[in-house]
C-alpha cells in the first residue's frame, strides 16, 4: 500500500522544491559562485544592467512618455488649482512687498491701489501659467530623461531590495508557481501509480 501512496509523494515535493528553487535561482546567488571554468549567479543580479536598461526604454515608451508629461502640465484642472495659490501670492507682493520697494511708494499706496495691483498682477500670472506649461514639454524633452531616471534607480538597488520589492509584489504568484509545481507533481506520481497496478 505504502508503494502505491508514495510516488505523488514524492512527486508533489519534487514538484514543489524544484519551482522553489527556480524562483530562489532568480535572485541567487547575489554573487558569481565559481566552479571551476563555470560561474553561477542568480537570473536578476547577473542581468541586472540589461534589466534596468530595457524597463527604462519600456517606461519611456510605453508608460511616461514627454508627450504624457506635457500633457500633464497642460490639464485645465490642474491650472485651476494654481489660481488659489497664484492670488495669494499676487495679493502678498501688493500688501507685503510692494510697499517695501520705496518710503515713497508706501506712502501714496491705498487699499484700492494695492486690490488693483493685486488683480492685474494676479491676472498677468493666470495667463503666463498655460504658456509656461505649454513650453514645458520641450523642457522636459531636452533636460529630462524617463528612460535615465528609470535605469538609473533600479541600477542602483541593491539585489537584495530587487529581490524584497518582487516578491512583496508577486508574493501570490510565486506561491501560486510553487503550488503548482506540487500539483503537477503529485499527478505524475498519481499517474505512476496507475501504471503500477496497471502491470501489475
Amino acid at each position: 500500500m505504502f508503494s502505491y501512496i508514495l510516488p505523488p509523494i514524492v512527486g508533489a515535493l519534487i514538484g514543489w522544491g524544484t519551482n522553489w528553487l527556480a524562483l530562489k535561482m532568480l535572485f541567487r546567488p547575489i554573487n558569481p559562485w565559481k566552479i571551476g571554468p563555470w560561474s553561477i549567479q542568480g537570473v536578476i543580479p547577473r542581468r541586472q544592467d540589461a534589466l534596468a536598461r530595457n524597463l527604462g526604454d519600456m517606461v519611456e515608451r510605453e508608460l511616461v512618455s514627454h508627450h504624457d508629461l506635457a500633457a500633464a502640465l497642460a490639464n485645465p484642472e490642474l491650472l485651476d488649482s494654481f489660481r488659489p495659490v497664484i492670488q495669494e501670492e499676487a495679493r502678498r507682493f501688493a500688501e507685503e512687498r510692494l510697499p517695501g520697494l520705496h518710503p515713497m511708494v508706501a506712502m501714496f499706496l491705498t487699499q484700492g491701489m494695492k486690490d488693483k495691483v493685486a488683480e492685474m498682477l494676479g491676472s498677468e500670472l493666470e495667463a503666463m501659467v498655460p504658456r509656461m506649461a505649454a513650453g514645458a514639454g520641450s523642457v522636459l524633452e531636452q533636460h529630462v530623461s524617463v528612460r535615465h531616471m528609470v535605469r538609473n534607480k533600479v541600477e542602483a538597488m541593491s539585489p537584495l531590495a530587487m529581490e524584497d520589492m518582487l516578491f512583496s509584489i508577486l508574493a501570490k504568484e510565486f506561491g501560486f508557481i510553487e503550488w503548482s509545481g506540487a500539483v503537477l507533481g503529485g499527478l505524475v506520481g498519481l499517474a505512476q501509480t496507475g501504471l503500477m497496478l496497471l502491470l501489475r
